[in-house]
Parts: C-alpha cells; structure tokens; sequence
C-alpha cells in the first residue's frame, strides 16, 4: 500500500466513524533521521522532512507516535529533538489515547491510523507530497471549511 492510499483510507475512516484524531506511526531512522548509528546524534533526512512534520502538526488531529527501537535513555532526547523543531510528539511506541476496547487488545500493538516506514516501503522524498494530500483530504473529510476549491494533489515525490 502506498503512504498516499494509507492516508486516504485514515482520513475517510476518521471521518466516517466521526473520530478526530488521525495517529501517525513514524519509523526514525531512515525515514524521519538519517541513520548515523551514533547515540544523541540526530540530523533530519532533508528540511523537507522537517518542514513536512511541522505543517502535519497544525491540524489538531494529527497525533505523532514516535516509532523505533533505540534504547530507553534516548527517547527524551529524541523527542526533545522533535520538540526543538516545533514537532509535537504524541508518545513513543505507544498511543496514550487508546486504551483498547474488548475487540481491541493494545497491550502489544498499539493503535494507528498511517504508518510511516521505510522498511514499509515509505521512501522519504514522499514528504514533499504529503502536506498537500492531507490538506486536500482533510477539506474532502470535513476537517475544515470546503469553501476552497478542492484540487487533487499531485502524489509524485521528486
């Protein structure tokens, strides 16, 4: 599946089920970070990167979840990171806003609505689109006015 049909699908079930939040799963390293493999050491693949984070995090039902396996006495500074950048940070390896339900067990896997991974497939020139897909999908969804014209965006990452 690609990041675009995921998005969609988020959005349109968000929207459908009238919830307001969409959770964003976010894999660091190789898909947010470049891959340094030095500990405390964090650099954005590119500002497209950063900047495409920091206009998901306007809308108020974007909730990023800090995806990875580093070590426990790194998260603070990675959210820190995120932080100084004007990212904010919904939690780290879990979704403190669902609990599970009795069909739904997070205990082990949290809830998302899109993941982000470059062992998913993600590659990360697709953050140059994503701002504007969401945009046009949040205004299809109802998230805010539809009084734009709505355009579909184009998807190609150069």
């Amino acid at each position: 599946m690609s990041i675009f049909r995921a998005i969609e699908q988020a959005y349109d079930k968000t929207a459908e089920r009238k919830w307001d939040r969409v959770y964003w799963a976010l894999d660091l390293h190789g898909t947010c970070l470049k891959s340094t493999y030095v500990p405390f050491t964090y650099e954005w693949l590119g500002e497209y990167t950063k900047t495409a984070l920091q206009r998901l995090v306007e809308h108020p039902e974007t909730h990023l979840i800090l995806w990875s396996s580093v070590q426990e006495e790194e998260k603070p500074h990675i959210i820190k990171f995120f932080a100084d950048a004007g990212i904010r940070i919904s939690g780290f390896n879990s979704n403190p806003y669902e609990q599970g339900t009795v069909t739904c067990n997070v205990a082990e896997k949290f809830y998302m609505s899109i993941i982000v991974d470059d062992k998913a497939g993600f590659h990360p020139t697709e953050w140059l689109a994503i701002p504007n897909f969401v945009e046009f999908h949040r205004k299809k969804c109802g998230f805010v006015s539809n009084d734009e014209t709505l355009q579909q965006p184009d998807t190609e990452a150069n």
